[in-house]
């Protein structure tokens, strides 16, 4: 147990709480089931009961929800809260003894894609920088002829996933519409965080979908515009410095993980 109290997610795991913050410590394989028998148990879409949310989260993520109570209730809305890095895994072992099984949110959201192609799921990709969707796309195509994907970056949001640019609302309803109209089984959101996060739980309701996941900087990977760091990097809990070296504009960011979040989880120990 992560604390007292026990929750359960709709796959019947039980998860608990790092720093007022929903996760859950579940196999990749429980999960991809957790995944298909949802999506599965709904015969049209469109219900609340007929979606799900997967978020991801991380250290950065845990510090930035204690200021944010819309990042935290968003966090805390999701189906599946997976960690997605080894710094919650410390976390945990710290303050409660216990491990938790780290799964990146690249290697679900590919195994993911794999399972859209063989059970003939519609897939979606909204957000990323640039021409990223677009990209990442046709990547996927290639890899996987059959399946069926569409995407849209829709507009720029603010840290509230509220539009920013002249016409940002009547993007975001664009890309509502055009979700809704292709009713993806799986949607992908890659707004960055804490956007990505608190739009899904404020537009979930609206979408004909099965599922949604926040994905962050996913979409930059498999378009082939950030390096994947080596296997051994991600092993050891050192995928922080691989992007570090790669992207120096982080450097913040990743103060924020490797430094203030342990400083952060010591006082919280001790204070609660």
């Amino acid at each position: 147990m992560l604390k007292s109290q026990k929750i359960h997610t709709r796959s019947g795991r039980i998860f608990g709480q790092i720093m007022g913050i929903n996760v859950i410590s579940t196999h990749l394989n429980e999960l991809l089931v957790g995944v298909e028998k949802n999506i599965s148990d709904s015969s049209e879409f469109g219900g609340r009961s007929s979606k799900f949310s997967i978020l991801t989260p991380n250290s950065e993520l845990v510090l930035m929800a204690q200021k944010d109570k819309k990042l935290a209730d968003a966090l805390n809305s999701a189906d599946f809260p997976v960690p997605d890095t080894v710094g919650l895994n410390y976390a945990s072992k710290y303050l409660f003894g216990r491990s938790l099984n780290i799964i990146p949110g690249r290697k679900l959201f590919l195994e993911l894609i794999d399972l859209a192609d063989k059970n003939n799921w519609r897939v979606f990709l909204l957000g990323g920088l640039g021409d990223e969707a677009k990209t990442a796309s046709a990547k996927l195509q290639i890899t996987y002829p059959k399946l069926q994907i569409q995407f849209f970056k829709g507009p720029k949001f603010d840290n509230n996933a509220v539009p920013v640019e002249k016409f940002g609302r009547k993007l975001e309803g664009e890309a509502i519409e055009r979700i809704n109209k292709f009713s993806p089984q799986l949607l992908f959101v890659a707004l960055g965080n804490p956007k990505q996060e608190i739009w899904i739980h404020k537009n979930l309701s609206k979408l004909k979908i099965g599922g949604a996941m926040a994905v962050g900087g996913t979409f930059r990977y498999i378009a082939g515009l950030s390096a994947i760091p080596p296997r051994w990097m991600e092993k050891a809990g050192l995928e922080w410095l691989w992007r570090l070296i790669n992207e120096p504009r982080r450097i913040g960011r990743v103060i924020n993980a490797v430094v203030v979040f342990p400083i952060r989880v010591f006082f919280y120990k001790i204070f609660g």
